[in-house]
């Protein structure tokens, strides 16, 4: 079985994870997947260590190199648009030029931006394609326009619902990383939904919290629609006043980083947060083993880094309907507080501090549920959905 996982780019963040660790376990599956990219940046120049930690190995096939020239030297992202650009309208019509027909059993897009290509690949290769949805884009218009850019709002709903339906126009199936959207997507179309969790790395031995720090951990990428500015709000309401808070992950784009140290600033709070970059997963196992809480208050269609810090026994406070919230019983093996309630979160931080016996016995359930969910599983786990349609 050759499975092609389609990606627009290997952007910073959880992508390079999400791609290279599932083709490195699939292989060990006996299964051959090559990651299939549609444009090259130069993030693996900028960040290279942390890429190849992830990709290093792993066979990436870039569409655009074979776009006809003059779509090659004049690519744009559309006005008004923080991501979609003519790359991505130029698969529609040459992703096959880098593909042989039928060179695939069968592609995993991976979110809706990826659809052009898939369709282009199903249309002159006969190869089908399964779509990961993490978000609607109708939801991502909501969560990032609705308020912030009134004026934009319509305009991106609207262009949101139909690449809603173009993207599942002519899947075999859809994938989520949870049930929180399976309402909306059950409105685009009728065809299966499968569930799949990501993975992580589990630490061999849990570390006591008699050996921990009084610190909150929070990492990501950190863009318009993923804002931490509201950790600081929770550090501020903590009773306990030696907590802190350690955030690290990239940041798109670097002014964000900047507005996040000033409102630091500003809260008079610089000597409790502690600002870091880019997180390999060994920064990440070393940090989580020795915070107390992993604090991410914003909603997720996963939320990854819950999952990360939770396989280092260190407790996840992510809002409810995040998909990674289905896997941690609220106030048992992790905290699902509503989103926006920053009260609510400090008080579960607050728990946390104020008693290690239960913060202890949160953290352990919470490891142990990480187990189940590595990243060997999640090959496993994709490799019997994608059999069920090719």
């Amino acid at each position: 079985m050759r499975i092609g996982i389609l990606v627009d780019e290997l952007a910073p963040g959880s992508a390079p994870k999400l791609v290279g660790w599932p083709i490195r376990k699939l292989a060990e599956l006996g299964v051959d997947a090559e990651a299939i990219a549609i444009v090259e940046k130069d993030h693996w120049q900028k960040y290279k260590e942390v890429y190849d930690t992830h990709l290093a190995g792993v066979k990436i096939r870039y569409l655009f190199q074979y776009f006809p020239a003059f779509l090659r030297r004049c690519n744009f992202r559309f006005p008004g648009m923080s991501f979609f650009s003519a790359h991505h309208v130029g698969a529609a019509f040459f992703a096959h030029r880098a593909v042989k027909s039928r060179e695939f059993d069968i592609i995993v897009a991976k979110c809706q931006y990826t659809a052009f290509a898939a369709r282009d690949l199903l249309r002159h290769c006969g190869i089908p394609f399964v779509i990961h949805i993490y978000d609607p884009s109708t939801f991502m218009a909501q969560k990032i326009y609705r308020k912030r850019n009134r004026w934009k709002y319509p305009l991106m709903y609207v262009g949101g619902l139909w690449l809603d339906h173009y993207a599942v126009a002519k899947c075999r199936a859809v994938i989520t990383s949870g049930t929180f959207h399976h309402k909306r997507i059950r409105e685009l179309t009728d065809k299966p939904i499968e569930v799949l969790p990501d993975g992580c790395f589990v630490m061999e031995e849990f570390r006591p919290f008699t050996s921990r720090e009084p610190m909150i951990v929070a990492f990501d990428r950190w863009d318009i629609g993923n804002i931490p500015n509201i950790c600081i709000d929770v550090l501020e309401m903590v009773r306990n006043k030696n907590v802190t808070l350690t955030i690290g992950g990239f940041w798109y784009p670097e002014s964000l980083r900047d507005n996040f140290v000033a409102y630091v600033k500003a809260k008079g709070l610089e000597k409790r947060v502690n600002i870091l970059g880019p997180l390999d997963d060994a920064m990440i196992m070393n940090l989580c083993s020795k915070a107390m809480v992993h604090l991410h208050p914003i909603h997720e269609s996963f939320g990854l880094t819950t999952l990360e810090a939770a396989a280092c026994g260190c407790p996840g406070i992510i809002p409810s309907g995040s998909g990674v919230a289905e896997l941690f019983e609220d106030g048992v093996s992790g905290f699902h507080p509503t989103v926006g309630d920053v009260g609510a979160m400090a008080k579960c931080v607050d728990r946390i501090m104020e008693d290690l016996s239960f913060a202890e016995r949160m953290g352990r359930a919470a490891w142990e549920v990480a187990k189940n969910y590595t990243w060997l599983d999640y090959a496993r786990r994709l490799k019997q959905i994608v059999e069920k349609y090719i």
